[in-house]
């Protein structure tokens, strides 16, 4: 695939940015952390194992803040839970990177496919752990559209940022969004 190249600077610029917000994220709204707008983004800008990297320091920071700041109990069933959300998001992550290596764009269209890969694979995995787990009534219909509007409204506010802090430095950020190979 033919893919803009983004210096590994940049894209540890670019993965802080994204890491920051989800700190923010994490004290701000607690328990609905966009992973998947975040994996897909990490996914449609750098290679899989650095994406990988940034997307567990992602999951790491929502823990410290959850269980830090925030006061998450501390229980075997909480770390599991938290152990779930971090195989979901890495799961998330490598869906939404085949699809736009697949697709061999990074379009809205293919981003848009790539999201909806992403959460459907994100959920399911969470939907198996809550069976093992517990939390098996966070799954209604009502909580996954809210989650998922969540991440879509997430998705398109670290998007924006992106088109603009591209168009603002482009030095420091690559002009195009790309999947890239491991």
């Amino acid at each position: 695939m033919t893919t803009q190249t983004m210096s590994g600077k940049a894209e540890n610029i670019w993965a802080a940015t994204v890491a920051g917000a989800s700190v923010l994220g994490s004290w701000i709204f607690a328990c609905i952390m966009p992973f998947t707008a975040i994996g897909v983004l990490l996914a449609a800008t750098m290679p899989l194992r650095k994406a990988m990297t940034w997307m567990a320091g992602v999951w790491l920071s929502n823990q410290l803040v959850g269980y830090l700041i925030l006061d998450y109990p501390r229980t075997m069933n909480s770390f599991a839970h938290g152990g779930s959300l971090l195989v979901a998001s890495m799961a998330g992550l490598m869906v939404a990177h085949h699809v736009l290596k697949w697709r061999k764009d990074s379009g809205i269209a293919s981003l848009g496919i790539a999201f909806v890969a992403a959460f459907t694979t994100y959920e399911a995995l969470l939907y198996v752990a809550a069976l093992y787990l517990g939390g098996i009534a966070n799954f209604a219909a009502d909580i996954v559209w809210l989650i998922a509007r969540n991440d879509m409204i997430w998705f398109a506010g670290l998007l924006a940022v992106r088109t603009v802090l591209t168009r603002a430095l482009p030095r420091f950020y690559a002009p195009q969004l790309a999947a890239r190979s491991a």
